[in-house]
């Protein structure tokens, strides 16, 4: 049998060492694709903090501005896109694809040349600051997924925070049914001055809505921040959008004895939200 003697090669006596996980993220390009990048960011939705933030990185990129702002979205619903121009003529997009938290792609609107692609680049840099993430072709199906779910999640929390507005705003006459301001003496209904143990009952309703309020308004921080979604993200110092998210802050109610409630009948399981009506 025929010995074969093994060499090893003339350049480098050892096989090259695999690059450590840390290292290979430091030295990935800080966008993923050819020419487009995903990115998750710990808000819930394409706030106005953040899109001013883009539009100053990328105005600095060589003069390019947003196009057609106003257009962006509909009065009263979130921003689902966002363009910008340069002088040249070229476009730069960006596209909403998933919420709670915010997924975005962002490329260019053509061929993706030397300017679009600088461009792209300080918009990507720029959410990195804010304390986003790129994410890879292979990734984005599966965070999609989560957040739909997230999103119903969050719907359901909004959902428990309107429905307990109502006791934190009003009070319920047991004897006809109508609903009155919180702080008001007499039923607006059939003007019954309430005893005390009806404002003890209230008081009670109105402690347990204040800490159902809380503990949704926690969860729709977490969903909102990307806190679950993947891990070792969102870091302790990436700024926790959605905690100073005006979108996410439920204002306190207003328990004044002037507020004025349109009178329920019955006393449902679960009490609708009031509604204002004119004297």
């Amino acid at each position: 049998m025929k010995t074969v003697t093994a060499r090893m090669p003339v350049r480098g006596g050892q096989p090259p060492r695999p690059m450590p996980l840390a290292n290979r993220a430091l030295s990935r390009k800080p966008w993923v694709g050819r020419s487009y990048a995903h990115l998750v960011l710990p808000v819930p939705h394409l706030d106005d903090r953040l899109r001013d933030v883009l539009d100053e990185a990328v105005a600095e990129a060589g003069g390019w501005q947003v196009l057609d702002e106003e257009g962006d979205a509909d009065a009263g619903l979130p921003v689902l896109r966002r363009r910008w121009r340069h002088p040249a003529g070229d476009c730069l997009l960006l596209v909403v694809v998933g919420w709670y938290p915010l997924v975005v792609t962002i490329g260019p609107e053509g061929s993706p040349a030397l300017r679009k692609r600088r461009g792209q680049r300080r918009l990507v840099e720029a959410a990195q600051a804010a304390g986003g993430l790129t994410l890879p072709d292979a990734d984005l199906d599966r965070v999609l997924t989560q957040c739909r779910l997230r999103w119903e999640q969050a719907l359901a929390a909004r959902q428990v925070i309107e429905e307990q507005r109502t006791w934190l705003e009003c009070r319920f006459c047991e004897g006809c049914g109508a609903w009155s301001a919180y702080g008001v003496l007499h039923c607006r209904g059939c003007s019954r001055r309430f005893a005390p143990a009806d404002d003890a009952d209230r008081d009670e309703r109105g402690r347990v809505a204040a800490e159902e309020t809380a503990r949704a308004e926690e969860r729709l921080a977490e969903l909102g921040s990307g806190e679950g979604l993947l891990p070792d993200w969102p870091a302790p110092s990436a700024p926790a959008g959605p905690r100073a998210d005006r979108a996410n802050r439920v204002d306190r109610p207003d328990r004044s004895d002037q507020a004025d409630r349109r009178p329920h009948r019955g006393h449902p399981e679960r009490p609708p939200v009031p509604r204002r009506t004119s004297r």
